[in-house]
């Protein structure tokens, strides 16, 4: 009765349609849910909260706007633009036992002496001797450079010497500017010397450019801090780190080197740990621009890295270190120099192909690196094989970087009544062997 009552109180409301619905009601205990049911939109923290939630929408955003960009200009201002307080890390630096922090800094495993596939021999030291054929790099290379090559060579780099000896005996260099007068001449005639010497028989040196004096940048992060102070306090952020390099001299080729160890089996080196902050060691926070450089411009087709020259400075030469009673930091100088001017190029090379921490690397990344202070000489080869450094991305990767070194080596012992005594051909096969490494496609 009440319920007949009810629907005359509702006159567009049928008695079939009572029966309905509340049939639907009852049976509804028992059955399934219907498939026609409304859907909402997810619920989105809002882009401008400071929660955790929030953080990551924001973040994931950024990546894809990073993964979406049209061209590589595009991304690398994507990923540079954000203008943060960063660490400016120098490749020659006076921090004591710096190579084991860069190592750290770039995920760099460092392993003495050179690779194998560089040169035909095995080793650096079968070269010594006095042989009449020096074998000569290049894991693709079989050719041999006869003796009459080597004399001509030879000959060139003692001429070079005593040129730039002869003339600087005239006048004395500035104050701490003996590197920049006497050496750095000598090492452009080297440099320029050597590598048209051998273009007839490397081809690719005849494709490559030759810079001096370039400009070498690299942008990257590694690691979590938490801010101290400011209207952003306790905000975790990522550490930011910059290198801006300028080698003496590099030669860049229009196509990649070839690797030295397969990217699948560079897990088993082991890269230092260091839980300390970088301003122990010390370095030091700056703010400006983010750049990202290999020496020329995206455009460039002489977009990978052959060799890079560097001249030690006058207040990191070595009689100067001895001097001081740092003898043992000569040659941790050198490893760290290296490790972090290659990084910074390869890094750059790879950032320049379209790879960067969320889009890691599908190919090693391979540059050579020279090291002189005029006399005494360091060989270094370098791999990169990973960008992913954040926290983020390096969780579960098994990559790292890979750096091979010699110790330094002395080219001759003096230069006397206009001839150099104690003259080292091994330095200089190694630099020949280095320049005629070349890629598998020419």
């Amino acid at each position: 009765m009440a319920a007949s009552s009810w629907v005359s109180l509702h006159p567009h409301f049928s008695k079939n349609a009572f029966v309905h619905t509340f049939g639907r009601v009852s049976r509804g205990l028992h059955a399934k849910p219907s498939v026609t049911e409304a859907v909402y939109p997810p619920i989105t923290p809002s882009p401008t909260a400071k929660s955790k939630s929030a953080k990551k929408r924001r973040e994931e955003a950024y990546h894809n706007e990073v993964r979406s960009a049209a061209t590589v200009q595009e991304k690398l201002r994507l990923l540079t633009k954000l203008q943060r307080r960063k660490y400016v890390l120098y490749p020659q630096t006076f921090a004591l036992n710096a190579d084991k922090w860069y190592q750290h800094f770039t995920k760099t495993a460092y392993l003495p002496g050179l690779p194998d596939a560089l040169y035909l021999g095995g080793d650096a030291k079968a070269s010594e001797g006095t042989s009449k054929a020096s074998p000569v790099a290049g894991q693709h290379t079989s050719a041999v450079i006869d003796s009459d090559v080597s004399n001509e060579l030879r000959s060139l780099v003692c001429n070079a010497l005593l040129q730039e000896k002869y003339y600087m005996e005239k006048r004395k260099p500035f104050l701490h500017r003996e590197q920049e007068h006497l050496v750095a001449p000598f090492l452009v005639n080297l440099v320029s010397g050597v590598t048209t010497a051998l273009a007839k028989y490397n081809p690719v040196l005849n494709m490559s450019n030759l810079d001096f004096g370039p400009q070498v940048n690299f942008y990257w992060m590694r690691g979590e801090t938490t801010v101290p102070r400011g209207h952003r306090r306790n905000r975790v952020d990522p550490i930011r780190f910059q290198i801006d390099d300028k080698p003496h001299s590099q030669l860049r080729l229009p196509k990649q080197l070839p690797e030295f160890m397969p990217l699948e089996e560079t897990g088993f080196a082991d890269v230092p740990v260091i839980n300390l902050a970088p301003d122990l060691l010390p370095m030091f926070k700056r703010q400006y621009d983010n750049n990202i450089f290999i020496g020329s411009k995206v455009a460039d087709p002489c977009c990978y890295g052959h060799t890079q020259f560097h001249l030690v400075g006058d207040r990191l030469r070595r009689d100067k270190l001895i001097k001081s009673n740092l003898a043992d930091q000569i040659e941790v100088g050198l490893r760290a120099n290296a490790i972090a001017s290659l990084f910074a190029w390869t890094g750059a090379q790879a950032m320049y192909q379209g790879f960067w921490s969320h889009e890691d690397v599908t190919r090693p990344f391979v540059s050579q690196a020279v090291i002189t202070d005029g006399q005494y000489f360091s060989f270094f080869c370098y791999q990169l094989n990973t960008l992913a450094l954040t926290v983020q991305t390096d969780l579960n990767n098994p990559r790292k970087n890979m750096c091979w070194g010699t110790e330094s080596m002395c080219l001759y012992d003096e230069i006397k009544d206009g001839e150099v005594i104690g003259w080292n051909d091994n330095v200089l096969n190694l630099l020949v062997q280095f320049l005629m490494n070349r890629p598998n496609v020419m």
